[in-house]
């Protein structure tokens, strides 16, 4: 399955991604394909249940085969998995959704060709359709961009906070995350104490935690800002990168559960 879609992407002259131009459906193609992590084999074979919790290191293109291939084995539709994560202030679009549970399984199963993956992203409504297989959720504000991988989020987040600095090794995750750590009265955050080291390990293993339990990815815009994407795991806590291309990935933040009045009471809970 995985060499077909590589065949497709390889052919594919963009028009059936229904993207706004061919430079935007060239930049989705290539980071569908991309693997950063020299560790990621591709032989990770999740659970059916598993196919959308967390946010794995092998290419979305190989993630993308494996859903597929999963749907045919078992006859089941892979997006019946999907956790269901009602957030707070968040209008979730379902149109993708609904479009892509429509598909038959039969279309499914006869995809083994060029020419019938071609039919098959025609259906599934392009790129919008391939995040939606992915896990990528729709909501208003969403944006048809490819997530970044795994590890530009690690990459990202563990860049110094000052680079001209000659003392200074605190990353740009950590001095994030001691923002965050007097926000949760609960102490869900941790404890800032330490080191600039240890905050440093602290803060990367909480966003290598939130990457590891996540159940709710979107990318969507800012008001008046960039386009970010966002995880979140089921009890609301998550992170932020900007996107911009398929390179330029930034870490911007942390993110709280959402409730009502959090802007107002500086998300303390």
């Amino acid at each position: 399955m995985e060499v077909v879609i590589r065949q497709y992407l390889v052919e594919a002259d963009g028009r059936k991604l229904l993207l706004q131009d061919d430079d935007t459906a060239r930049t989705f193609i290539d980071d569908l394909a991309r693997n950063d992590d020299l560790h990621a084999t591709g032989n990770e074979h999740p659970g059916d249940n598993q196919l959308y919790r967390g946010m794995r290191s092998d290419s979305y293109v190989t993630q993308l085969a494996q859903v597929l291939a999963a749907w045919k084995e078992t006859s089941r539709h892979p997006l019946l998995e999907l956790p269901d994560v009602p957030m707070v202030g968040v209008t979730e679009d379902k149109s993708s959704l609904l479009r892509v549970l429509g598909i038959p399984l039969e279309m499914v199963v006869h995809v083994d060709s060029v020419a019938s993956m071609d039919s098959f992203i025609t259906a599934i409504g392009g790129a919008r359709g391939i995040l939606t297989l992915l896990g990528v959720r729709c909501t208003v504000g969403s944006a048809v961009v490819c997530p970044p991988t795994r590890a530009q989020c690690l990459e990202a987040f563990n860049r110094r906070q000052s680079s001209d600095s000659k003392s200074s090794i605190l990353t740009i995750g950590a001095r994030q995350w001691t923002k965050h750590v007097q926000r949760s009265l609960n102490g869900w955050w941790g404890v800032n104490k330490g080191s600039e080291a240890a905050k440093n390990a602290v803060a990367e293993c909480m966003i290598v935690q939130l990457l590891d339990s996540t159940v709710w990815k979107n990318i969507h815009g800012l008001p008046n800002g960039p386009v970010v994407f966002e995880i979140r795991q089921h009890e609301g806590y998550g992170a932020r990168w900007s996107i911009q291309g398929g390179k330029d990935v930034h870490f911007r933040g942390f993110v709280e559960p959402y409730f009502e009045n959090g802007h107002d009471v500086g998300w303390m809970h």
